[in-house]
């Protein structure tokens, strides 16, 4: 090789490294994501109804909870699940305008509208049974995006392709009308295609959301259809909860049944890490023990009609917590499963043996760690309003600082 080649190939190989990392530099940005979930039932709330006051500062994406589907004109199309909450210009509390407000303000924070949710999934099946059918749907959405440009996309949570289930007391549940498998790869794939097509190549962004569970996931096609979607959010909690005739863990890191579990399964499935991300609540799953002795972890319990409490209820009760030997709260973490608890062994309390599986700091410094060293893409949150507000959001930012140190 002459001096002149050699020049023009060291040229050319640190014009590559410098694109590669360029691109690996774009992929660990994206890989700092922080979504959180709104509900737009939070207008009914005093303290946690205004999309305006969220830390938009640290927030990467706000997915609005929820949308669902409809059967109209021999077809289907999505509508807000409550139209006075979301769009009606005679609430001045609406979630909409407020949105497109902040979309201004903070123009790299994503919006997206997330459609269906455990209870509003009933024609989700029915929907993606045929090419006709799909297609309505996709219009739908089409429309719908170009009606509120602030929307960066499309958050499809349907719970579960695959997975029959009755419903009731306001629950459509989720009927399978054929093969669901199948059915969602062709849905995601047209509407991949059909978004860009209407707005460019990658211009909105299409996720969905998946079940924790090995029972769930094997029941979609994630080799088939990860190529559609910017991200499958793994909703890694609910994992262990009042259901269970014992005490568990709802948000293990590691474990049978835990985040690490449904990771492996998708990685085994091909799906990029860059493209999962997994989640933490900002809730509680509770039981009453049944007896004062013993582990408190795998006790035989009966499950709280009112265990769901928010993390911010929960951080008042770590505050109370007392050191083992004295009776009362007691914080208790699971190191091998990264999973924290509270329980309470105070005969003369109220909430006598009472245990609350929940995301503590720690246990969430822990995925945080995880995530990074996965390289995974994110962490999704349900649901934003759980931390404390009045404390300035510290779960939200000891995430959004984790996911972007």
């Amino acid at each position: 090789m002459n001096r002149r080649g050699f020049v023009v190939f060291v040229s050319w190989m640190l014009l590559a490294l410098l694109l590669c990392g360029a691109s690996a530099a774009a992929e660990a940005e994206d890989a700092g994501r922080l979504t959180v979930y709104f509900p737009n039932w939070n207008v009914y709330s005093d303290y946690r109804n205004q999309v305006k006051n969220l830390p938009w500062d640290r927030l990467d994406c706000v997915n609005h909870a929820f949308w669902k589907i409809v059967p109209q004109d021999g077809g289907f199309a999505i509508v807000s699940t409550d139209p006075w909450a979301d769009t009606d210009t005679a609430n001045p509390a609406a979630h909409f305008p407020q949105y497109a407000a902040c979309a201004q303000e903070h123009p790299d924070t994503k919006i997206m509208l997330s459609i269906g949710g455990w209870t509003d999934c009933g024609y989700f099946s029915e929907m993606a049974l045929t090419e006709e059918s799909r297609a309505s749907f996709i219009q739908s959405c089409l429309d719908t995006l170009e009606a509120y440009p602030f929307l960066s996309g499309l958050d499809i949570d349907w719970e579960y392709p695959g997975i029959a289930r009755s419903g009731g007391d306001g629950d459509e549940g989720n009927p399978v009308k054929g093969d669901d498998k199948a059915n969602y790869t062709l849905l995601l794939k047209e509407l991949r295609a059909a978004l860009d097509e209407r707005f460019g190549s990658g211009v909105k962004r299409l996720t969905v959301c998946a079940g924790s569970g090995l029972w769930t996931l094997t029941k979609q096609d994630y080799a088939a259809l990860y190529p559609y979607v910017d991200r499958v959010n793994l909703m890694t909690y609910d994992m262990a909860g009042s259901y269970n005739a014992y005490t568990g863990h709802h948000t293990a890191l590691y474990g049978d049944g835990s985040a690490d579990t449904s990771v492996d399964y998708l990685l085994a499935q091909g799906v990029p890490a860059g493209r999962i991300a997994i989640g933490s609540p900002l809730y509680s799953h509770g039981w009453t023990m049944n007896k004062p002795d013993g582990a408190v972890v795998g006790a035989a319990a009966k499950g709280l009609d009112d265990g769901d409490l928010t993390w911010s209820e929960l951080r008042a009760i770590e505050e109370a917590a007392v050191p083992e030997g004295e009776p009362g709260w007691h914080m208790g973490y699971d190191e091998g499963a990264e999973a924290a608890y509270l329980w309470n062994d105070d005969p003369s309390s109220p909430d006598y043996l009472v245990f609350y599986t929940y995301e503590s700091a720690r246990s969430l410094a822990a995925k945080l760690d995880y995530i990074e060293e996965r390289a995974l893409g994110g962490l999704i949150v349900w649901q934003v309003h759980g931390d404390s507000a009045e404390a300035d959001w510290p779960m939200v930012t000891q995430m959004y600082e984790g996911l972007h140190r």
